[in-house]
């Protein structure tokens, strides 16, 4: 099913943030595209868990004032009861939490550290993987490689 809610983008220290008025959530971005997809992340998932709980989505508006500085925004997004949970983050978030770049994250997907799920066109990664990893002890520097027979 397709949803379209307005989101009001309002730059802050560093970055936007970007509200749903009609839904009383929001998110932030280091620049206002950022703000824009991650706007989009919190939509889907927030719609999807809805559906899943059988609880009511409230009807669209699409007349919020936004702020003299700031942006307002259609974010249009497609998602079901079936779209994964909130246990699931983009390439680029794991990257900023874990401080790499978003083509190591895509090696740790390929090793086996990284468990992911296509959605869509969307590469999504477990956060429970991206946090379990960041919480793990780590050494500086290559690993060892280790000599087979």
């Amino acid at each position: 099913m397709k949803f379209l809610y307005e989101a009001i983008l309002t730059p802050w220290s560093g970055g936007w943030e970007a509200e749903f008025p009609d839904l009383g959530i929001c998110t932030q971005g280091d620049t206002l595209f950022d703000a824009a997809f991650m706007a989009q992340d919190l939509l889907t998932l927030w719609i999807s868990q809805a559906l899943r709980e059988g609880r009511p989505l409230p009807e669209p508006r699409m007349d919020h004032p936004a702020p003299a500085n700031g942006k307002a925004i259609a974010v249009a997004v497609e998602c079901d009861a079936d779209t994964p949970s909130l246990t699931t983050m983009t390439v680029k978030e794991a990257a900023d939490i874990l401080d790499v770049s978003t083509s190591r994250i895509h090696a740790m997907i390929r090793d086996g550290i990284l468990r992911t799920e296509k959605v869509g066109s969307a590469r999504l990664v477990s956060a429970d993987d991206v946090m379990d990893y960041f919480n793990s002890p780590r050494v500086a520097g290559r690993p060892k490689k280790i000599a087979t027979a």
